[in-house]
C-alpha cells in the first residue's frame, strides 16, 4: 500500500520533466563555475530546485486534469484517472513548494530563490491556467518558465544576472518553441479533441513547422553568440554547430518530402538531443 502511495506520489511529479530541467541547472552551474566546482553549491541548488520544479507539476497535474481525460499522451496520469484526491494533490503540492522555499532560503541565494519562485507561478498560474486554455502563444509563455533553470544554476555562482544569463534565456527560450511546436504536430489530434487551442491546432501544421525552423535558426545564432563574447572556446563553437546545424539541416530538407507527423516525431527526438549535447558543451568547453 506504501509502494503504490509512493508510486502515485513519484507519478504526479513527473520525473522525466525534473530530470530533464535539473540537466540544465546542473549545465548553467557548470558553465559559471568553469572548473572550480562546489559540490556543496550544486547540491543545494539541485534539490532546492528539483523541490520547486515538483509542486509545480503537481499543481499543473491538478489544473489540467480535465484536459488530461481527453488526450491519450495523458490519459493515465493519476488524477485523470482519479486514482488519488485533489485535496491529497493539493497539500502534496502545497508541502514541496513550502520545503523548497525554505531550502533555498537557507541553502541558496535570494536571486535562485526569487527566480524560482517566477518559474512557478509563470508555469502554474499564467500557463497551466490562464494561457493554455485560452491562447495559441501558450508554449511561449510557459517556455518562459522552462528557460529559468539554466539561469538559476549560473545564479548560484553569480550571484546576478548579466548578458550571458540573458543569451542562456534566450538560448532556452527558441528551443523550447522548437521543441513544444514538433509535440503539438503529432500531438495536433489530441490538442483538438480537448479543446486547447495550441499554435498548430488554431494556425495549422505547416506554419508550426515553418516556426520550428525559424526558431531553430535563432536557437542558433544565440548558441553561437556564447562563443562570440567569450564565454565558451571554439570546442563548443564547433560542437553547437555540427548538433545543431544537423537538426536545422534535417528540418529544412525533409519539410516537403516526409509525412508532417513523422518529420515532427524525427524533430522532437532531436531536439531532446540537441539540448543534452548544449548542456554538456557548456559545462565543458568554457573560457577560464
Amino acid at each position: 500500500m506504501n509502494f503504490l502511495i509512493f508510486k502515485k506520489c513519484l507519478e504526479l511529479i513527473k520525473p522525466r520533466i525534473i530530470f530533464g530541467n535539473l540537466i540544465v541547472v546542473a549545465g548553467g552551474f557548470f558553465l559559471a563555475s568553469r572548473g572550480n566546482i562546489n559540490v556543496f553549491l550544486l547540491f543545494n541548488v539541485l534539490i532546492g530546485t528539483f523541490l520547486i520544479i515538483a509542486s509545480g507539476c503537481v499543481f499543473n497535474n491538478i489544473i489540467d486534469r480535465n484536459i488530461d481525460q481527453k488526450m491519450k499522451r495523458t490519459n493515465n496520469r493519476v488524477l485523470a484517472k482519479k486514482k488519488i484526491s485533489i485535496k491529497f494533490a493539493f497539500f502534496y503540492g502545497t508541502f514541496l513548494l513550502l520545503i523548497g522555499l525554505l531550502y533555498l532560503f537557507f541553502f541558496a541565494n535570494i536571486l535562485v530563490l526569487f527566480l524560482n519562485v517566477v518559474g512557478f507561478l509563470i508555469y502554474v498560474v499564467l500557463y497551466s491556467q490562464i494561457a493554455k486554455p485560452n491562447s495559441i502563444y501558450s508554449t511561449i509563455i510557459g517556455g518562459f518558465s522552462g528557460s529559468l533553470p539554466p539561469i538559476i544554476g549560473y545564479s548560484i555562482i553569480e550571484k546576478k544576472i548579466n548578458l550571458c544569463s540573458l543569451i542562456l534565456f534566450l538560448i532556452f527560450l527558441f528551443w523550447q518553441v522548437a521543441h513544444f511546436y514538433s509535440i503539438s504536430i503529432f500531438r495536433v489530434d489530441e490538442y483538438r479533441l480537448a479543446g486547447v487551442p495550441i499554435f498548430s491546432v488554431i494556425k495549422g501544421i505547416r506554419k508550426t513547422q515553418y516556426n520550428i525552423l525559424m526558431s531553430i535558426i535563432i536557437f542558433i545564432f544565440f548558441s553561437v553568440l556564447l562563443y562570440f563574447i567569450n564565454i565558451t572556446n571554439f570546442f563548443y563553437f564547433l560542437g553547437i554547430i555540427i548538433i545543431s546545424g544537423i537538426w536545422l539541416f534535417f528540418g529544412f530538407m525533409t519539410i516537403n518530402y516526409i509525412n508532417a507527423f513523422l518529420w515532427s516525431k524525427i524533430m522532437f527526438i532531436f531536439s531532446i538531443f540537441v539540448i543534452f549535447f548544449f548542456s554538456l558543451l557548456i559545462s565543458v568547453f568554457y573560457v577560464s
